[in-house]
């Protein structure tokens, strides 16, 4: 499954890829990769992959009209299908993790455009109005591991 993860960060990206993979290595209990060039930083692990965007800054621009939400990184996230329910509780953590570092804007988005989680002014907001599939894992349990309380609320697509 695809994702993407929108935030807001005073960290440079290099700082950020190495935050991410900190806390990708704590929850994971596995080998975790670390790979920069010019136009991503890749942070690797069994259960999914998360791809920080240097050149590529389209899609921010896209979530500050659409979504009116003041962003400036983008994280791509490939979530492996036959790991996907361990790996996305795994990314949850380290969402809930880096939460609470950042502190600034979120947006997490599956396939690109239907709001699942949001964070604005401090406030986490978890979409309500789920589809079928959606429901299946955006479960309370799921959103216990982010470890911060939220409201939820339905969320634009």
């Amino acid at each position: 499954m695809d994702y993407e993860l929108f935030l807001r960060s005073n960290l440079d990206l290099n700082s950020l890829g190495k935050l991410l993979q900190r806390y990708t290595t704590e929850f994971v209990n596995g080998s975790v990769s670390f790979n920069s060039n010019d136009e991503e930083i890749v942070i690797g692990s069994d259960f999914f992959s998360l791809t920080l965007e240097i050149e590529d800054i389209s899609d921010i621009a896209f979530v500050k009209k659409h979504y009116n939400l003041d962003v400036n990184v983008c994280i791509r996230v490939q979530l492996y299908g036959s790991t996907f329910y361990k790996g996305i509780e795994k990314l949850f953590k380290v969402i809930g993790k880096l939460i609470r570092h950042v502190n600034g804007n979120l947006l997490f988005l599956e396939d690109g455009s239907a709001q699942l989680l949001r964070m604005e002014s401090g406030q986490l907001m978890v979409n309500n109005s789920l589809n079928q599939y959606q429901v299946k894992y955006l479960t309370s349990s799921l959103l216990c591991l982010l470890n911060c309380s939220y409201v939820e609320r339905g969320l634009e697509q």
